[in-house]
Parts: C-alpha cells; sequence; structure tokens
C-alpha cells in the first residue's frame, strides 16, 4: 500500500469527499436500521457486506432505528493498493439509537475503496470503532 501518510495530493477535494462520506454514513446506517439488504451491498465490499448480514441475521426481528444528530467527517489518509484508492475517514458525532434515549457519542474510522478503473463507485471496507 502506498500511503500518503496524512498528506493528501492537492488536487484530492477533501472537503466535497467529506461531504460524500457523510451522505454514506447516513445512507448506510438507515439501510441497517431497516435491514435493507440491497442498499447494504450496494455501499460496501463484499467482505463487510458478509458481516453485516450476519450481524442483521443475529438482530433478527429487533427494530432498530438510528437517528443521526450531529456528524463531522475528516479525510485522514489517501492510499494506493491493488489497484484501488482507499481513503480512511473518521467520523464523530452524536446519535440516538431509541427515541427515548439520551444522544451518545461516536468516534469511528470508515475505510472506502475504488476500483482505479472506477468500475464501481466507492464502497465501504472495514469500520473501526475509536471508542
Amino acid at each position: 500500500m502506498v500511503s500518503t501518510g496524512g498528506a493528501l495530493p492537492a488536487d484530492f477535494d477533501a472537503a466535497g469527499f467529506e461531504r460524500l462520506a457523510k451522505q454514506i454514513f447516513i445512507r448506510l446506517q438507515a439501510a441497517n436500521d431497516t435491514a435493507d439488504l440491497n442498499d447494504l451491498r450496494a455501499f460496501t465490499t463484499p467482505e463487510l457486506f458478509a458481516s453485516l448480514r450476519l450481524d442483521l441475521q443475529e438482530r433478527g426481528e429487533t427494530s432498530q432505528q438510528t437517528d443521526v444528530l450531529k456528524i463531522d467527517a475528516e479525510v485522514l489518509d489517501l492510499a494506493r493498493e491493488d489497484g484501488r484508492q482507499v481513503v480512511s475517514v473518521r467520523f464523530h458525532g452524536l446519535v440516538r439509537e431509541l427515541s427515548d434515549a439520551a444522544a451518545t457519542d461516536f468516534d469511528e474510522v470508515w475505510h472506502l475503496v475504488k476500483p482505479d478503473d472506477d468500475s464501481r463507485p466507492w464502497a465501504i471496507a472495514g469500520i473501526e470503532q475509536r471508542h
């Protein structure tokens, strides 16, 4: 993997990517809440999709609703590996997972990948909890 080590190329639109990443974050939360396998598949790599699908099977019929109250995104790194781009984005903010519950902080790093040939859009390859 060739990483920029945190120094992003001058031609990389970090602010634009952060906006896109926030949209993906919110859409993935909604797809997870509603167990929308088609949307989950569209926004994740096959490996992450398999993991999320197992999580949904374990959850069963239990309903879930995640309200994203505040979200900030920060591009941490851009790398190239095996014919694809990898962007690591830190998300942090506030979510509420039950309508009558207090909001809780979250802090995660998501790794998004896209083939160099643009044969598919950005997909989430991994999610790391920071706390």
